[in-house]
């Protein structure tokens, strides 16, 4: 790395420590546990040979046979994951070079002169939104030097710019320049290590049970073994977390390094913007993907990453995300518009730091700021239509998804996705005001009968908006402030508007959220009022009853959803043992909650169809279903197999009860906001 990249912080060398001592005592515990069973074997193997010359018969073969094997068997029990073989595929990658994309390798040779690091192995595309370095990580891997491959995922390349994919690149360089990921192969081995003794290991115990066979001798010291492997199982896992925590800590840092790297020999404003479109991007091609999985088996994708743009353009007109240069540009506040807490716990087992995080970072790195270059990507790529076309198959083939159906353009995909996604806005008259905030108003009465009134503007400023938002943040402050409370143990410090606080220091900070949670409620009641005044108000007289009696009814439906909502929910956990595979005793132990459950859940339904707000949007088809059910005595299981009719049923009413909930709820909103918005038109 030449002399004017970034150096490496003082808090990426602390971590780098921490790592480096974890990693290190993990490897100096596993080779003493190692070394304790092979001096086993010698002192089992040493009593072994002392039994044998005391007598040779029948008991004392098998019974030396038996102490020798306990300390093979734990010898085995550590090390039998150095043979194990890695399962790693690459069927569903592309490896590219530079004859058949000259431009982007131009672009790769480009970073590895700037910043003198290896040239990766092998170049791979894969069909993901990511970017990543990486090698085969085996057991010898930690002794030799191994060259590291860059993988690039097509749906990343087809929702970014040259710059911003350069200057993706350029971060997934800094890692290579980076000797510090070393260490993180010493970490995968010791989590393999980890994985394959304390959490993979039963077959191994089984083998161990059916290896002593029906000899009761053998058997016990089979179980013997068992128990040593247990005692060892323990170890090893209790430094687990310690390991683990200081490895991801260490990676938060290699990230904030790479992004340094990123942005001196790139710019911050095409980071920034690639890491801040990366959810949409990932969320488009994953929504599309999951289109055709849910079509069951009906369609197919011709192109999947066609789909993922058009849906990226959806996503993006209802989000009022502009266009620039052809691509959606997302701001840092979109991501923040929905989130106004004040606490900050830091992830000690994430191994990416928050993308806000990383950004302000950014703005505060040396850049060289070379120019922007706002070409398509796929630009840059030759065959890119063609290669999709095979990632498509090569994606849909990775999860498995058979090769029916009727394959169609992505016109068509548009269209469906619309049909079956049906996206109803609030009017843009409320500038967001009732995303997250619902007409609700206490004593209507009085209400109608105030004469005073606000300006239309101002019930409906970013100020007013800004309270929703600041009332959900305080309710989902206060729901973090009781868990630490209930859980003292599992984070020691967090912060809150800034100021860092122990665990316990928790419950004093609640009395003070609760009282701004009231003034926020206040406030935005208030604010109700005056909606409801200002557009009874302007109404006729007709107009005025029509609105009292929307507001009136969705008073009603509102309270009701909650009551509701909450007996779906206290039944819906009993049915959870369905999805898993249980004896038949736990079954009926299950089921006997679930009847006991049954009882309250029907009379709830009873009272929907007979006096609730939601009868009205019910059809035929799903009254009758409701009424079956109350009517009904499902068992669910008898003797050995589940009812699947009733199994069937039970889950329907459930979907159906859910949507009914969920959809009249939505619609009698938008009810009464558009003839609120249609008020201002006549």
């Amino acid at each position: 790395m030449t002399n004017n990249l970034p150096k490496i912080s003082l808090a990426y060398q602390s971590k780098l420590t921490s790592a480096i001592v974890s990693v290190s005592v993990f490897f100096l515990i596993y080779l003493m546990l190692i070394a304790a069973s092979l001096l086993m074997i010698f002192l089992l193997g040493y009593g072994a040979v002392k039994l044998l010359t005391i007598s040779v018969n029948y008991f004392t073969i098998f019974g030396a046979a038996g102490l020798f094997s306990i300390g093979v068997f734990v010898f085995i029990f550590l090390v039998k994951f150095i043979f194990k073989k890695s399962h790693y595929s690459t069927r569903h990658l592309i490896e590219v070079n530079r004859s058949n994309q000259p431009e982007l390798f131009a672009i790769i040779d480009e970073i590895v002169a700037e910043t003198k690091v290896q040239a990766p192995k092998k170049v791979f595309l894969s069909p993901d939104v990511n970017a990543s370095v990486s090698y085969n990580s085996i057991f010898w891997s930690m002794l030799l030097p191994v060259k590291k491959n860059l993988t690039i995922g097509v749906g990343l390349i087809n929702s970014t710019s040259v710059g911003e994919l350069r200057s993706i690149l350029a971060h997934e360089f800094g890692h290579f320049s980076q000797k510090s990921m070393k260490i993180g192969g010493y970490v995968n081995q010791a989590e393999r290590i980890i994985f394959e003794t304390v959490y993979n290991n039963k077959d191994y115990e089984n083998f161990i049970l059916e290896f002593s066979g029906g000899n009761a001798v053998f058997k016990i010291f089979g179980l013997i073994s068992i128990s040593f492997i247990n005692a060892f199982q323990s170890v090893l896992k209790s430094i687990s977390s310690f390991l683990f925590k200081n490895h991801a800590s260490l990676q938060r840092e290699m990230e904030y390094h790479a992004d340094a790297i990123s942005t001196f020999i790139t710019n911050p404003e095409e980071q920034a913007s690639s890491l801040l479109r990366l959810e949409l991007s990932d969320a488009a091609f994953n929504y599309s993907f999951h289109f055709y999985t849910e079509s069951q088996q009906k369609y197919l994708p011709k192109n999947l990453y066609q789909n993922q743009l058009s849906l990226m353009k959806i996503l993006s007109e209802r989000n009022n995300h502009p266009y620039i240069n052809g691509l959606p540009k997302i701001e840092a506040e979109d991501l923040t518009r929905y989130n106004k807490s004040r606490i900050e716990i830091e992830d000690q087992w994430t191994s990416h730091p928050d993308i806000l995080k990383r950004i302000e970072r950014i703005k505060t790195n040396a850049t060289r700021n070379s120019a922007a270059d706002h070409r398509y990507a796929q630009e840059i790529i030759r065959g890119f239509d063609n290669i999709c076309e095979t990632m498509t198959s090569k994606f849909l083939t990775l999860h498995s998804v058979k090769n029916v159906g009727e394959v169609i353009d992505n016109e068509t995909f548009v269209q469906l996705y619309l049909d079956n996604n049906t996206y109803k806005a609030f009017s843009s008259d409320f500038n967001g005001y009732y995303e997250r905030h619902n007409p609700v108003v206490e004593d209507i009465e009085s209400s109608a009968s105030e004469i005073t009134s606000s300006s239309f503007e101002d019930l409906f400023s970013d100020r007013k908006v800004s309270l929703v938002y600041e009332k959900s943040g305080i309710e989902n402050d206060l729901q973090t402030l009781q868990y630490l409370i209930s859980y003292p143990k599992e984070v020691k410090t967090f912060r809150f508007d800034g100021t860092l606080y122990k665990t316990k220091d928790a419950k004093s900070l609640i009395p003070q959220l609760e009282n701004e949670l009231k003034r926020v409620k206040e406030e935005l009641q208030e604010n109700d009022k005056a909606v409801f005044r200002h557009y009874y108000n302007i109404a006729n007289q007709d107009q005025k009853k029509d609105l009292f009696n929307k507001y009136k009814k969705f008073a009603v439906i509102d309270q009701e959803f909650d009551d509701f909502q909450r007996s779906l929910n206290d039944f819906t956990v009993h049915l959870q043992f369905m999805a898993t595979t249980l004896p038949f005793d736990e079954i009926r132990k299950h089921r006997a909650q679930l009847l006991k459950a049954e009882k309250p859940f029907k009379q709830k339904i009873r009272e929907l169809l007979e006096k609730s707000a939601y009868v009205e949007a019910l059809n035929h088809e799903d009254k009758t279903l409701f009424q079956e059910f109350t009517d009904s005595e499902y068992i669910y299981f008898n003797k050995d197999k589940y009812l699947e009719h009733e199994v069937q049923a039970i889950f329907l009413l459930i979907e159906k009860y859910q949507a009914l909930l969920n959809d009249h709820y939505l619609n009698s909103k938008l009810d009464l906001l558009n003839f609120q918005s249609d008020l201002h038109k006549n």
